[in-house]
């Protein structure tokens, strides 16, 4: 059995990914935190699609509980041949009203955490000449100062999402970015007038492309920033 590891996957987004790669018949592992009942809710949807589903906790907030989840994710699933970091914190703060602790929240759950599971989970990847996609935010819904430390880290996990690209290529690994603008239940909507479609995007729309990129067949894309975002631009 060969898995896909989806982080912060109980709920929103990271669940509705989960059950698009269950559509296709992937078995995915459903990393939580605190939301126990919701992981538990998702794995048992993704089996009613006749897939594989299991959950799993993990705290990313700092490097050894980071680690700890490793140790304990790698006894329980060894072959994983995909991995989504969904996991994100989100910070509407101007830079001079961020704290140093903020700052390294941020850094540590956007930006560490999946380099961190990247190189952890890479050899098992490889090996099954698999796929990683790192969730970003469309820079187009941000201002540079609204949140520019969270656009900071997803500017950052760009960066790093092309460099893995062009690494893991000779490995027949595909590495990339989906960024999504405003969505549904975004935390902090517009409103629809300022849409170029007059309406937000839908989780599906995100989490089918995730899926796409997954698909052994889509090899060959690559390195690449694809935006969900409707054509909004701030």
């Amino acid at each position: 059995m060969k898995w896909i590891l989806v982080t912060g996957s109980a709920k929103r987004l990271g669940a509705d990914i989960c059950l698009k790669l269950a559509e296709q018949k992937q078995a995915v592992v459903i990393h939580y935190r605190t939301s126990k009942k919701e992981a538990l809710e998702t794995a048992e949807k993704c089996r009613l699609l006749a897939a594989q589903a299991e959950v799993i906790q993990g705290d990313f907030s700092s490097q050894s509980t980071l680690d700890a989840f490793i140790d304990e994710y790698l006894k329980r699933f060894p072959d994983t041949k995909g991995l989504v970091n969904n996991v994100g914190n989100y910070l509407i703060k101007t830079a001079s009203n961020t704290s140093l602790t903020e700052w390294h929240d941020l850094f540590q759950t956007n930006l560490t955490t999946p380099f961190t599971l990247i190189k952890a989970l890479a050899p098992s990847i490889k090996q099954a000449a698999g796929s990683i996609v790192n969730l970003g935010r469309s820079g187009a819904a941000l201002s540079s100062t609204y949140s520019p430390i969270y656009n900071l880290t997803k500017t950052a996990l760009e960066t790093l999402t092309q460099s893995f690209a062009l690494e893991f290529a000779p490995h027949k690994v595909n590495v990339n970015m989906v960024s999504p603008g405003y969505l549904v239940n975004s935390v902090d909507m517009q409103p629809f007038e300022k849409f170029p479609m007059k309406r937000p995007g839908h989780l599906s729309e995100v989490s089918h492309l995730v899926a796409f990129l997954m698909r052994p067949e889509n090899q060959y894309i690559t390195g690449q920033n694809i935006e969900v975002a409707g054509a909004f631009r701030a």
